[in-house]
């Protein structure tokens, strides 16, 4: 349930009574690194790190084989490591958060731009969407291309940050 408050609601207890299984409520990318955990790629491993690029930017920490989540719920907020200080402001308050660079919106936003200012692409502002910026640049486009590179680089320099901080049997 994104952006909804919510307290004291027994739903973890009530599925777990009613399924008779063990069972986590949290923020999508904690619940995709813990399914990784259990059935995917770091099912071999102790420590990994899950990130993930779709509305946001997140990653989902497991260490010592639970989901880590802090004391707050909020850790693993890598898009929120600010790679451009003089960067767009962020819907956190802050300028340059790596969520301004590399989110669906703000991809979609960067290739807006820069065909406004007149850079030769096969996108046109009509199908400036994430799916058709990454099949043009699975084609060679090369603003396309320009723009995930761009988008790499930032978030390749955050994950490395998150691998020194957690040191991961497995990370990406």
């Amino acid at each position: 349930m994104p952006h909804i408050q919510v307290e004291n609601w027994g739903l973890v207890e009530a599925l777990e009574k009613r399924f008779k299984v063990t069972c986590f409520v949290g923020h999508d990318i904690r619940s995709l690194a813990l399914a990784e955990h259990y059935f995917g790629a770091s099912q071999d491993c102790e420590d990994s790190i899950l990130v993930r690029v779709h509305r946001g930017t997140g990653a989902g920490i497991i260490s010592n084989g639970r989901i880590f989540i802090g004391r707050n719920g909020n850790v693993g907020e890598i898009g929120h490591i600010q790679v451009d200080p003089l960067g767009e402001r962020c819907h956190c308050g802050n300028f340059g958060c790596l969520e301004t660079v590399a989110a669906n919106a703000a991809i979609e936003q960067r290739v807006r731009h820069l065909l406004e200012q007149g850079y030769q692409s096969r996108l046109s502002l009509d199908e400036c969407n994430i799916k058709a910026i990454l099949q043009s640049a699975n084609k060679g486009d090369t603003l396309a291309c320009e723009v995930i590179e761009h988008v790499g680089r930032h978030l390749g320099k955050t994950i490395a940050i998150a691998i020194n901080l957690f040191n991961p049997q497995k990370g990406g």
